[in-house]
């Protein structure tokens, strides 16, 4: 049968995966380890989040690199446009969840709702602690509004281009090479390998301050039910962007309702904590109940891969 991107070889491209794991965690790791380590990793620290921003950009080296040694193109990466109804939902659909997850953490108990912005500004260093308080008592009740409709704007717009550096190569490579072993287990395995290279950034505080541990096992998890929602949307829109609009709707207006809760354990409450992966796992067994977590089949025009598999093993 003629290989293409929802019916790849069974011989799986083992020398191109092995070079994009290495290059991808490699390169990660060592950012992590090195300049973030040294310069210490906190919130509001701008020289940090330049690094980790360059962090985003290492699948793309990585899918760059498995590609160049398989010697095939970027069809499977699916760069067009594709059933463009998905960038919708892949706009809205992480906000939604970020607000289910901040009302049920309140509605537990896990957390109090605190509209005044304090919870997050508290935690920047002083100068820019003193500068974000100034411009949310100037907003006054309007704060939550603003911040909502930037994030949702500005805030996508910007942070798709670094979003789009992780999909290219995690759904973009990774994802339709392990579609051998079944479209959802694809994505699920994607979705922890993905978690597992957050690890050196997680053990230093991110997301999940002070529980290092417990921590790399809650992004396992999270990026596995994640996995599956991102994957889904690459498999039901038939391009790489609609995974990219959903990561950068993700860390900026699905995080957003994070900057009005007060007191909640970083484990528990949120949407990176039990109760948000609780609310992404309920969506996932929604998509899979209804049929709709493989996709619809391929786009009709999708043009096939070629069937040369030269250099796909080693």
């Amino acid at each position: 049968m003629p290989e293409s991107p929802d019916n790849p070889s069974p011989r799986a491209p083992v020398a191109g995966m092995l070079v994009y794991l290495v290059v991808a965690f490699g390169l990660a790791w060592a950012i992590e380890l090195g300049p973030v380590r040294s310069l210490g990793y906190a919130p509001g620290n701008q020289l940090v989040m330049l690094w980790l921003v360059g962090v985003m950009f290492t699948p793309s080296v990585a899918a760059l690199a498995a590609r160049l040694v398989e010697r095939r193109g970027f069809t499977d990466a699916r760069l067009r446009w594709g059933r463009g109804r998905y960038h919708l939902v892949a706009w809205l659909l992480p906000f939604l969840l970020g607000v289910v997850s901040y009302l049920l953490t309140v509605a537990l108990g896990a957390g109090q709702a605190d509209l005044s912005g304090r919870a997050l500004t508290e935690k920047l260093p002083e100068a820019q602690r003193m500068a974000a308080e100034a411009q949310a008592d100037a907003l006054g009740p309007w704060l939550p509004v603003v911040a909502v409709l930037s994030s949702l704007t500005t805030g996508v717009l910007v942070t798709t281009i670094a979003a789009f550096g992780e999909e290219f190569g995690w759904r973009g490579y990774l994802q339709p090479r392990l579609s051998r072993l079944g479209k959802v287990p694809a994505m699920a395995l994607v979705g922890l390998i993905w978690g597992l290279w957050h690890a050196p950034i997680i053990i230093q505080g991110h997301n999940y301050p002070g529980h290092p541990v417990e921590g790399v096992f809650l992004m396992c998890l999270f990026c596995v039910v994640l996995g599956l929602i991102f994957g889904w949307l690459f498999e039901a829109a038939g391009s790489v962007l609609a995974p990219s609009i959903a990561h950068a709707s993700l860390n900026s207006a699905g995080a957003t309702p994070m900057a009005f809760l007060r007191g909640a354990d970083p484990t528990v409450g949120g949407i990176t904590g039990v109760v948000g992966i609780g609310v992404m796992a309920a969506l996932v067994v929604w998509l899979w109940a209804t049929g709709r977590l493989e996709g619809p089949r391929a786009l009709a025009t999708e043009p096939s891969v070629p069937t040369d598999t030269g250099g796909d093993e080693s």
